[in-house]
This record gives C-alpha cells, structure tokens and sequence, in this order.
C-alpha cells in the first residue's frame, strides 16, 4: 500500500517548506495567487488529504462530537436524530462519533467514558433514563448536552421537548372530529416522556368533561408489538374506544396492523394516531395522523451548542424548548357508530 502524501510530500514537489504549503492549502494572504494554484494542483495530483487529527493535535482543539443514544435502527426514532446532528455537525467540518447503548445504562456510560478517552469535544445524549449521574460522573468536564423527553426539568444543559403539549394537540385533534371515548397506548418502562405524554392526554380529556383512559402496555423494545398487544387486550375486555392515540408511530403501526387483522377498520371503525412523524408519511397505504417532533431543528441546535460550549461561549443558550405539531392524514376521521 502506498504512503500517504503528507505536506513534505507536497513541498518536496513544489520546492517549498511544509509550512508554505500549509498555509498554500489554507489559502494565507501572504502565499502569491501563483503558488497557491500550483501547490493545490500537485495535491490534487497525489489525492492528498488533510490529517485532520493532527491538526487538531497542534491546535490543541478537536472537531469531533460524541453523541449515545439507547438504540438505532428499526422501531426507534433515534436513527432520525442521529442523521441530522450528523447532517448539521459535517455542514460545519464536524464529524460525529456514534454509540448505542442498547437500553443499558452499563453501555451507555462506557461509550461516554470511552469517547471522552477519544477526545471528543462535547457530547451529545438521548439518555436511558431520568437519573444521568452516571453519565456526568463518565464524562467529566466534557460538556454533555442532553436531549430527548427523559431529560430531567432540572439539567442546566438541555434540549427538552413538550410532550404534555403533544396530549393536548392530539385530544383537540379527535375530539374536533366527534370523538368522545378515546384511548391512549404507552408502554414501559416508566420515563418522563411516557409521563408527560399522559399528563397531557389526561388533563386535555379532563378539560373537556371526558374520561381519560390510558393502558400502559409492552416495552420501548419492540413498540409495534406493544400496539398490537394494546389492541388485543383492548378487545378481550370489551373497551375498544373509537379512537387511540399511540405513544410512538411505531405502537400505532402495530396498533392498525391488529386491527385489520380483527377485520376492523382504520379509520372507519377506530380512528388512529402516532406521534414522531417517522417514515410512514412516504407511504401512503399507512397515511399515518401523527404528531411531528422537530428532530431537524433540535439536532441543528443540539450541534450548534455543542461547538459552543467546545469554544466556550459564555452567551450560549444552555436550555431550549420544542413542541411538536399535528400532521393530519388518513389514519383519523370523523366518529361512526360501530355495528
């Protein structure tokens, strides 16, 4: 395997110091228009690259940001905020280094204490629970930023979202369409995401002289089964409401797949609602009414206090919120009286 070219390699072509060379490539004022040209040529030339680490090594700075969440891939939403924190940190020449901790809160420290040990500059978190004393105790005086709805109300540095918010949108939602008798799925374990979501779906029924029921079934591990579940028990005991609104799209994915499979149908029989706003909006057999998280947004402002903490920006704003907002498709419609 060949060496790689390295700056010595460019100067020795161009008859130039590493240091000309550099600053050549970076386009310094005091390198003549001519020089430039020619070094940038030769270092196409050879397919050059900057050696990014040792730069950040003489600089004594690092572009590279940590972020752990509890899971990527299929049934989890944090495969979406991965992509844009990785999206918005390489818009800026940052890179980001991955860890899922599988739900466990032994892996999630060991990323962080790993990727401190990496240098990382900041750390960003989905973390697995309320209780991050963990993660602070691994990561030291590397700045944490967490995110997600299990963020305590108390952390200095965070991105929180409103799920009580999402409670009432959804109630407003179906009950605008006729709906009075109305169900909300969530699932284990316990965590403020789940709380706040049935807070809000609890106050919103109130508020309108309706009885909340909530049936808290299945395991963030597989939400789709969870929906399922939901439905099942939901009809064993006779309750079927005539509109659910699911804790995740996932759960009310599975939620309309058991229905149809009892020969019932969405929206006719039962109206449905998710929340997130994944994927299924490309598909229009599922046309799933849900509730949008911003994800773009916070993984752009979830970067953007990362670096600004990493450059210690006194006037960086520390704690953000967002809500989200309803996205209305084919999966809710008006109350019909079943047979």
């Amino acid at each position: 395997m060949p060496n790689r070219p390295t700056l010595k390699t460019i100067g020795q072509l161009a008859g130039l110091s590493h240091v000309a060379v550099s600053k050549a490539l970076r386009d310094a004022p005091d390198i003549s228009e001519a020089t430039k040209e020619r070094v940038k040529k030769i270092a196409a030339e050879l397919g050059y690259t900057p050696n990014i680490a040792a730069r950040n090594l003489y600089l004594q700075r690092t572009s590279t940001i940590g972020m752990v969440v509890p899971a990527i891939g299929d049934n989890t939403a944090y495969d979406l905020i991965f992509n844009e924190v990785s999206a918005a940190a390489a818009a800026l020449e940052y890179c980001v280094m991955l860890g899922s901790s599988h739900r466990s809160l032994q892996l999630e420290e060991r990323h962080c204490r790993m990727m401190v040990g990496n240098q990382v500059g900041a750390l960003i978190v989905a973390s697995c629970t309320s209780d991050v004393s963990h993660i602070k105790s691994a990561c030291g005086a590397t700045p944490v930023i967490f995110v997600g709805g299990k963020t305590s109300l108390h952390e200095t540095c965070a991105l929180l979202c409103d799920y009580s918010r999402s409670g009432e949108l959804a109630v407003e939602h179906l009950t605008g369409l006729g709906h009075r008798d109305i169900a909300l799925l969530t699932y284990g374990p316990e965590n403020r995401t789940i709380l706040q979501k049935e807070e809000g779906f609890t106050q919103a029924m109130n508020a309108r002289g309706l009885t909340p029921r909530i049936l808290r079934i299945g395991h963030a591990a597989n939400t789709m089964q969870a929906g399922a579940d939901g439905v099942n028990l939901l009809l064993e005991r006779g309750e079927l409401p005539t509109a659910l609104w699911c804790a995740s799209d996932y759960m009310a994915i599975g939620a309309m797949n058991e229905l149809k499979l009892r020969g019932l149908s969405v929206p006719g029989d039962v109206s449905v609602m998710g929340h997130d706003d994944l994927y299924f909006g490309l598909y229009p057999d599922i046309s799933l009414t849900t509730l949008h998280t911003p994800m773009k947004e916070i993984g752009k402002a979830a970067v953007a206090l990362a670096i600004a903490l990493m450059e210690h920006d006194d006037q960086a704003q520390l704690r953000q919120n967002f809500q989200a907002h309803l996205v209305v498709r084919g999966s809710t419609g008006p109350v019909c009286c079943r047979a």
